[in-house]
């Protein structure tokens, strides 16, 4: 065999904490191999893992997720962990080169192997390897002939010194403990001298045709220069793509060598988000052959796809002047999106393939079809980007600087930019990464538009094209109050998050209509989980009256009831499960009025993303699926309001006086890459109690390809009660129903609902200044 990879992920690992520094004076680091007791009391952990999971599974620490435990575990952050491993080498390896490769330590760490120090390693995001070729024992003994040793150091508890190279564990959001452990696989890799070190797949599409460049790294060990043969093979993993080779002979000098390849392929299988086409899925395997036998060999799975940006119609110069428009495979797309919001948990030693598999398998039910990792999270891991690939979910990948000035000093900035191409290469050969971003929320505050933040994020920009073709942006959002005050454009990218933030201040129907840009990013609602899951994380004696627990856990309480009394006229606090529904309804009611709008303004706007899918700890937060895997009643209605074919109602306020003329109108968008003829639409308005007030049938002949457009007006008298409904279906040629949709509107007063509202959260306001922070709920414990 060539290369032969052990996986020591699946060998047995220990763990023991101390105070740092400890670890070296008790020497650890000289632990030997043969049975004896020193290390009979460490713990047993999971690599990958997280010390807290490691810790609560052995019964150091409670559920961290449990009320406020979080905080009563400050402890574990101050300690370093010494991991071990013995392990035996297969002797198959004997006479190759061994590395150590690590895939990503979380966040720092020194390694020892057979007593020998290795070295370290700083970042999160990076892989790093060491050669352990002359230390190893090829003794095959009962408890392993071989013993690796990681420190892993306390965690970073400033971010600003570690931004890029982390993810951002502080904030609105986050609540004292820093995620920290041995969060990717470690494996022995064994080769020869010469072996590939990686691999870069671009693919250009000309309609039907297209042309995939690979370019190969080739790394010769030893000073000697050797003629070697690089064989290129492709063929169809999911598709009937035919097999082609291309073969080169080259002299591989030493040191590093590119090898590029050019492929051409008539009719090529392309790679298509779920609403546009197929996942055609394709396999590249790479060779190194001497006098015909094998050096090595590697295998990449990757999708014949093409990613270029165009400029939103509608915008001047002046306004606008970065492309946001997704194009693929020539196709302009619109982006139905959610910030992801994940990882699945927070802490890396609860996450597993199964939870990844169930959670992307929901976003595509939800008819989800690109998902947007901001900068408050880090880069997924490979099973996600293999998942996306697979189910057409198209991804969106920002760089940890979030909400924070960056350093500029060198070497720091060096360090910085190199993480984020690590995570590139780790992640360009997926056909869903489409799209990579600099910064979240770094053009944000006075501070950033005084810091070198923009030029970073345009230095990020010109490295990333020595890796990829892949598309970059800057940063998100753009076209905020500081992001204009830093140079960039007035209609770019928006937040839509200030009508949650400013729950009272402004309805629904103001401000969303406001913000004219090309994209929205980000967009937050927010609800309770159901009550099954509030009880997994809230104390029983918290759970109704609401105790600290729930602001403990994220939740913005007087947000939450000003939010119900706007979308309800009340604040539906007569039981729990009243209010747990209604936040529910209102977080869907929000969403489906917010995500309709920018959808109808397509093309002019070409993405909105709702914010979050999911959620990594339990929370009382943004989540549609909350942290334990259960769809909050939300879902639904992003599920119907993201259907690729949607018909939608344009109306301009919640409430209507009893009867006051109602007047409204329904649009057809259709992000489908096919017309729709012979239409109808059928639509019925009625009062609280089903009578009806107003229907109609009427014919419609064509709904375009990729289109929005308004096909009919609503006019009728509002009845008596407290609320009506309407009810619209879009009917096919054959009277089958191919979209619907409904909305339940409010007889009362908007400016009446307005003054509640406003001083429901003037009220708030003053109480948040007499008591900052989670308190202010709570004042009674502030002691």
């Amino acid at each position: 065999m060539s290369r032969i990879v052990l996986d020591l992920s699946n060998e047995k690992w220990q763990c023991e904490h101390i105070r740092p520094g400890q670890g070296i004076k008790e020497e650890f680091h000289k632990i030997p191999c043969e049975r004896q007791g020193s290390a009979f009391n460490w713990n047993y952990v999971k690599i990958p893992g997280d010390v807290y999971t490691d810790l609560q599974r052995v019964g150091e620490v409670e559920d961290p997720f449990f009320g406020q435990n979080m905080h009563k575990m400050k402890w574990v952050q101050e300690q370093e962990y010494w991991y071990m491993c013995k392990f035996n080498v297969p002797v198959e390896m004997e006479g190759k080169r061994i590395n150590v490769l690590f895939e990503g330590v979380d966040y720092s760490c020194n390694v020892w192997f057979n007593g020998h120090e290795l070295g370290g390693h700083e970042g999160m995001f990076s892989q790093f390897a060491f050669e352990i070729s002359p230390f190893v024992n090829f003794a095959q003994w009962g408890g392993g002939s071989n013993i690796l040793l990681v420190r892993l150091d306390p965690p970073p508890r400033n971010f600003e010194r570690v931004s890029g190279m982390k993810f951002n564990y502080n904030g609105d959001y986050h609540t004292g403990l820093v995620p920290f452990g041995i969060w990717r696989p470690i494996k022995l890799v064994a080769t020869e001298n010469v072996k590939i070190e990686n691999t870069r797949i671009e693919s250009y599409v000309n309609n039907k045709n297209a042309r995939v460049s690979i370019d190969v790294l080739v790394d010769n060990l030893v000073a000697k220069s050797e003629n070697m043969t690089v064989e290129l093979t492709i063929e169809g993993k999911n598709c009937d793509t035919k097999t082609i080779t291309k073969s080169i002979d080259t002299l591989i000098s030493s040191g590093e060598n590119k090898i590029s390849f050019d492929m051409d392929i008539d009719n090529a299988n392309l790679w298509w988000p779920w609403d546009m086409g197929e996942q055609n899925l394709h396999i590249a395997t790479i060779k190194i052959l001497k006098d015909g036998l094998l050096v090595d060999e590697v295998v990449e799975i990757f999708g014949i796809r093409q990613i270029e940006m165009a400029m939103n119609p509608g915008y001047e110069k002046e306004e606008a002047e970065n492309p946001w428009t997704f194009v693929i495979n020539g196709t302009k797309t619109y982006l139905r999106a959610a910030c992801w919001g994940g990882q699945p948990s927070l802490l890396y030693g609860k996450n597993s393939d199964e939870k990844y598999e169930k959670l992307l398998n929901m976003v595509k039910e939800a008819n989800v079809n690109h998902l947007r990792i901001f900068g408050w999270h880090p880069p997924e891991v490979p099973a996600f980007y293999n998942l996306c690939d697979e189910l057409g979910i198209t991804v969106w990948t920002n760089f940890t600087f979030s909400t924070n000035v960056i350093r500029k000093e060198l070497p720091f900035g060096d360090a910085m930019i190199n993480e984020c191409m690590e995570i590139v290469k780790d992640r360009r050969n997926h056909p869903s990464a489409i799209f990579w971003m600099g910064g979240e929320e770094v053009s944000f505050t006075d501070a950033h538009a005084e810091s070198g933040n923009k030029k970073l994020m345009s230095m990020i920009g010109e490295e990333i094209k020595r890796y990829t073709n892949t598309p970059y942006g800057l940063a998100s959002p753009l076209s905020n109050e500081t992001g204009i005050k830093m140079g960039y454009k007035t209609k770019e990218s928006q937040h839509a998050n200030e009508h949650y933030y400013g729950a009272g201040h402004i309805f629904m129907e103001e401000y969303y209509p406001s913000l004219d840009c090309c994209i929205v990013p980000e967009l937050t609602a927010a609800s309770a989980p159901s009550v099954e899951s509030l009880k997994k994380f809230i104390p029983e004696d918290e759970l109704w009256p609401m105790g600290m627990s729930w602001a403990y856990h994220w939740a913005d309480i007087d947000y939450l009831k000003i939010l119900n009394v706007e979308v309800f006229d009340d604040v539906k606090m007569g039981s729990l499960e009243e209010f747990v529904e209604a936040t529910q309804l209102a977080h869907g009611i929000i969403l489906q009025y917010a995500l309709e709008f920018y959808r109808r303004r397509k093309p002019y706007n070409s993405g909105v993303a709702l914010c979050h899918f999911i959620t990594h700890w339990p929370d009382i937060k943004w989540g549609l699926v909350d942290y334990y895997g259960e769809k909050k009643l939300c879902f639904d209605y992003v599920k119907r309001t993201y259907s690729p074919l949607l018909v939608s109602l344009a109306y301009d306020k919640r409430r209507w006086e009893e009867k006051e003329e109602f007047k409204s109108a329904i649009w057809v968008v259709n992000d489908y890459y096919k017309s729709f003829e012979n239409l109808t639409i059928k639509y019925k308005v009625t009062d609280e109690n089903s009578k009806v007030i107003a229907e109609k049938i009427e014919s419609i002949q064509k709904v375009e390809s990729a289109s929005s457009k308004e096909f009919i007006n609503i006019a009728c008298e509002t009845p008596k009660g407290k609320t009506f409904n309407i009810a619209i279906e879009l009917l096919n040629d054959k009277n089958e129903v191919i979209a619907e949709n409904e909305y339940t509107l409010l007889i009362g007063s908007q400016s009446k609902a307005k003054a509640i509202c406003k001083e429901m959260r003037l009220d708030a306001d003053k109480r948040q200044i007499e008591m900052p922070g989670f308190y202010r709920y709570f004042p009674e414990k502030w002691v």
